[in-house]
């Protein structure tokens, strides 16, 4: 008897697989992308339709505050715990295809250290999507660091900001949730 139960439940599984199989290209070939483009006009077509220019003013300033957040340090994997930070960065020039950035201040807390950020440059899309920049904290740090813009939740702007920060001999990447103003 279970014998049975197995050969029509294979059956089943089987005829499944093929009809899923078959219906696949089905329902990719009704995508709503326009026929007979390119990839690169396929992707220009779903970035334009999904996201809207940021609309960022010379002299204006961006804030990034964290809401939580952990280190680790390069090589050391079990040396690692809580970190915070803030940015506080400012336009310096809107173009077409993005925005270039000053560093005009903050900190970074990171294995109980506070480096005070002295200097740095950044450059955002036109979709305030994604930044990226490099600054100085004090005179012998140096980050990189970037921002995941995560979108809305309520009437907040929350974001990924991503730092590689190297001191002397040591080296500390973080990885921080934050809030976003402009």
């Amino acid at each position: 008897m279970n014998t049975k139960n197995l050969a029509i439940a294979s059956t089943v599984g089987v005829v499944a697989l093929v009809a899923m199989l078959f219906a696949f290209p089905a329902m990719a070939a009704s995508s709503t992308a326009p026929q007979n483009m390119n990839a690169q006009q396929i992707f220009q077509h779903y970035q334009s339709a999904s996201l809207q220019r940021v609309d960022l003013k010379v002299g204006q300033n961006i804030t990034i505050d964290s809401v939580a957040g952990g280190y680790q340090q390069v090589g050391k994997s079990a040396d690692n715990g809580t970190a915070t930070g803030s940015l506080t960065l400012q336009v310096s020039g809107a173009l077409s295809r993005g925005f270039i950035l000053s560093t005009t201040g903050g900190s970074l807390v990171i294995n109980g250290t506070t480096y005070t950020v002295s200097a740095g440059s950044a450059e955002l899309g036109p979709y305030g999507v994604h930044m990226v920049g490099q600054g100085q904290a004090g005179t012998s740090a140096q980050f990189l660091f970037s921002v995941l813009n995560l979108g809305k939740f309520g009437s907040t702007d929350y974001g990924i900001l991503r730092v590689d920060l190297t001191t002397g001999s040591s080296e500390f990447v973080a990885r921080l949730l934050v809030t976003v103003s402009a």
